[in-house]
């Protein structure tokens, strides 16, 4: 049967997983559409498809430009994302903030995207790809990673009259999302046609540190100046008349100053419970432009930092460091200097055993502005979440805080003859390895061998262990438990009081105890 003219003629071959489309040049162009059961050929006559598409319509491979930036309302408006990955989940997280009605269509996706379906927000359908997939859609977004799946989907897209984002294909695209900055109603958008999105991505950085949120009030106090001077020479001061224009060019006389100099938090994020951090770090989180964070920081706290915030892990662990105190130091201060808004974002508190006090000195003396927002101390934290009061006026009324890095053969060594004698309660940072060498000092200075000793691994996380031995054989179960860092430890008579008042329910079967 001969196609009538000015249509395309679909020969299907159901049992592959593409279809030739063939025109009267006889030249085949494949597409990706879902496999069929096997049967008979089938020839679909596509209405809408006309001898006019173009090559760039098809995706022939030539350069596409975008030459007409548009702000577009999708509230409520259909979109279909075919894929379901990281990729994708960017896409669906940007059009579920604009409003957008969305469908996502791939067999497995990411658990943001599923919580999302979940909670009602989108409609997830746990298949491939299908012809018919965008029907009634006005925008879709290909993120496939597949180049025939995506194919397939620009021609339904022409098909069904709906815009089409393929990602990382621009020849297929008849839009393209461009790198945004938001502060309130203003955007700023910026695109390199899809060719050099790493450079557009650095570039919207360097918007962020010179437009600062401060930026959106500027933009309501602006609109409310237009809006009043259009209300007619009634609304303005004596009955005068003004010239709108002028108005809002004295609005925004206001306008921060571009290019200044930024400032430092260092904050607190505290010892691993999420919801431990401040609400002041919080909101610092929310609206920083760069957050520069450690290893004991969870990573589910990173989720809090703004869309398009820059991250960077300067973790240590074990004496492993991802970059050197003064390289991070001189992070801060460049990303400062470039008016940034910088969060440098600690495990427990800065102030304590965290470094921030170099940290400050280092700003302090480069002439750059920063703040310190104090966070929950692992030391107070995590003894409290294994059921441990530190100060109890039965036992003890001083308390301790040291460093197992310093213990034995630091510049400033711990004056374990001291603490050996007295009652305190001490509580050690970072001292799982040098735990044989501490419990050495205290025995040989005369603290009692049967005083109780608690060894707290992952503390206020849901993998929380505890483990509470007497002081003259805690080295030995410590080792033999396979307790591993971060863990804190804690000696002194108020561990007694964990068999009446703990409160907590650790991990089943990671609790382990020790006679005392």
């Amino acid at each position: 049967m001969e196609p009538r003219s000015g249509r395309r003629r679909f020969l299907a071959r159901p049992w592959v997983s593409r279809r030739e489309i063939d025109d009267d040049s006889g030249d085949p162009l494949r597409v990706a559409l879902p496999a069929r059961r096997p049967g008979p050929k089938r020839v679909i006559l596509l209405e809408d498809l006309t001898w006019q598409l173009s090559d760039w319509q098809l995706g022939g491979g030539k350069r596409v430009s975008w030459g007409f930036p548009i702000f577009v309302n999708l509230q409520g408006v259909p979109v279909v994302v075919i894929g379901a990955g990281a990729v994708a989940e960017r896409k669906v997280s940007a059009l579920l903030e604009a409003g957008a009605r969305v469908t996502v269509v791939a067999p497995d996706a990411t658990p943001a995207i599923d919580s999302w379906a979940a909670d009602g927000r989108l409609a997830l359908k746990r298949r491939r790809y299908e012809a018919g997939d965008l029907r009634g859609a006005r925008l879709a977004y290909a993120a496939t990673g597949d180049d025939e799946v995506n194919r397939g989907v620009r021609l339904e897209a022409l098909r069904e009259g709906a815009w089409l984002n393929a990602v990382d294909q621009p020849d297929l695209c008849d839009f393209i999302s461009p790198a945004v900055v938001r502060r309130g109603d203003l955007t700023l958008a910026i695109s390199t046609n899809g060719r050099a999105p790493g450079l557009a991505k650095r570039i919207r950085e360097q918007l962020e540190g010179h437009f600062h949120e401060e930026y959106g009030a500027v933009v309501e106090q602006a609109a409310a100046e237009r809006d009043r001077l259009r209300a007619g020479p009634s609304a303005t001061a004596g009955g005068a008349s003004a010239d709108p224009a002028t108005a809002v060019e004295g609005a925004g006389s206001s306008l921060p100053a571009a290019g200044r100099q930024g400032r430092v938090f260092l904050v607190g994020a505290g010892p691993g419970d999420i919801d431990l951090i401040t609400v002041k770090g919080l909101k610092l989180l929310q609206a920083a432009d760069v957050v520069v964070y450690d290893a004991l920081v969870d990573k589910r706290v990173l989720e809090c930092c703004r869309r398009g915030a820059c991250l960077h892990y300067v973790g240590k662990r074990d004496k492993r460091h991802t970059k050197p105190q003064a390289e991070i130091n001189e992070l801060l201060i460049q990303e400062a200097r470039a008016g940034r808004l910088v969060v440098r974002l600690k495990g427990g508190d800065p102030f304590i055993f965290g470094r921030g006090g170099e940290e400050a000195e280092a700003l302090a003396a480069a002439g750059v502005a920063f703040e310190v927002v104090p966070g929950v101390s692992a030391g107070i934290g995590v003894p409290a979440y294994a059921g441990i009061p530190l100060t109890h006026r039965d036992f003890t009324s001083e308390l301790v805080f040291v460093t197992g890095h310093e213990c034995g053969n630091g510049r400033q060594p711990v004056d374990w003859k001291r603490y050996a004698a007295g009652s305190a309660s001490i509580v050690i940072f970072m001292g799982l390895h040098s735990l044989p060498e501490v419990a050495r000092q205290l025995l040989a200075h005369g603290r009692d061998p049967e005083c109780p000793v608690a060894v707290i691994e992952n503390g206020t996380t849901a993998e929380q262990r505890t483990l509470v031995a007497p002081l003259a054989r805690v080295a030995e179960q410590v080792s033999a438990a396979g307790v591993q860092p971060p863990a804190l430890v804690v000696i002194g008579e108020v561990v007694r009081l964990r068999d009446k008042i703990a409160w907590r329910r650790e991990q089943q079967g990671s609790l382990v105890e020790g006679a005392i």
